[in-house]
């Protein structure tokens, strides 16, 4: 009867130990699935990160291109008004020195 029951606490042991390299194998590949699901949302996440970079970099090209077509309109048209006042003001100096010398000099 000693016997038997060493026996049977043998076959338990052996049964628990069993069960615990199934549960040991059942984790580690549980371990690994989640790894690599982990892996791939990993990877999914920065190729979305990285897609918003990239749209965000080529809207702000796009508005720093605009700015620039605006601030080189503006200074177009900057630089006409200048040139028109320029034409407009300088008859009306030439004819204002030309006064003056014929004043300080007489005319000849």
């Amino acid at each position: 009867m000693v016997l038997e029951a060493l026996d049977r606490i043998r076959e338990a042991e052996d049964k628990v130990e069993k069960m615990r390299q199934v549960a040991k194998e059942e984790l580690g590949k549980y371990e690994k699935k989640k790894s690599e699901e982990f892996q791939r949302r990993q990877e999914k996440s920065q190729a979305k990160v990285t897609a918003l970079l990239h749209e965000l970099e080529t809207q702000q090209n796009e508005q720093l291109q605009k700015d620039k077509e605006i601030l080189l309109s503006e200074a177009k048209e900057q630089n006409q008004n200048f040139r028109a006042k320029y034409e407009k003001n300088k008859e009306a100096i030439i004819d204002h020195v030309i006064e003056r010398v014929k004043k300080v000099y007489g005319s000849q």
